[in-house]
């Protein structure tokens, strides 16, 4: 668990590093821990620990610390991170508000911003399944059994319901490619590994 959150706040120093807004060393180094989306992942990576103990009675313990958590990020941040999602390393959320991830597999070092909602659609199976280096923009929708390909920006208010292929960039309801290449700044990280991954 810890290992993994190391790697998500590593990936998003990364991003905030770029920036020469955010150069001060309280930015860098205590401003990512206290911002919204970090506590919304790192409740959702406590929770899926939490999930594989095999200590009963410390399990619901430690399961209802959890719900507690996760009820308070909910109502006051606006990110629902459910359990059913399968999410790599180098995850981030970027500001918070309006966030649904719901039964779900994202690979390594994604992006996803306010406002965004990816999940099945109730009744048909499969979920949606997105590969490394994603960057989702503001209240994107990704819906049903698709597949997202490595290195894919989807752009803001983009509705993605079709698979999409590797080294592009969709925007549009429903979305349509546009350029057969990446197109954001954040996944110029893509080939690195998040920070605290083992090698």
């Amino acid at each position: 668990m810890f290992d993994t959150i190391r790697g998500d706040l590593g990936r998003k120093r990364q991003t905030y590093i770029v920036r020469a807004m955010d150069q001060t060393w309280f930015n860098r180094n205590i401003k990512i821990y206290l911002q919204q989306g970090s506590i919304a992942v790192a409740v959702f990576r406590f929770g899926q620990w939490v999930q594989r103990l095999r200590i009963p009675v410390l399990k619901q313990i430690l399961f209802t610390v959890y719900y507690i958590l996760n009820l308070a990020v909910i109502i006051f941040f606006g990110i629902n991170i459910q359990l059913s999602a399968n999410i790599g390393r180098g995850f981030i959320v970027h500001n918070y508000s309006g966030v649904f991830l719901g039964r779900i597999t994202i690979g390594e070092n994604c992006i996803v911003n306010q406002g965004v909602t990816i999940g099945n659609i109730r009744g048909e199976p499969g979920r949606p399944v997105l590969g490394n280096n994603v960057y989702i923009g503001v209240s994107a929708v990704v819906l049903g059994n698709v597949k997202i390909g490595n290195n894919v920006v989807i752009g803001a208010n983009s509705l993605v319901i079709t698979n999409v292929p590797d080294n592009c960039t969709v925007v549009g309801v429903p979305s349509r490619i546009v350029s057969r290449r990446p197109t954001s700044p954040y996944l110029k990280f893509g080939n690195e590994p998040a920070a605290g991954s083992k090698a």
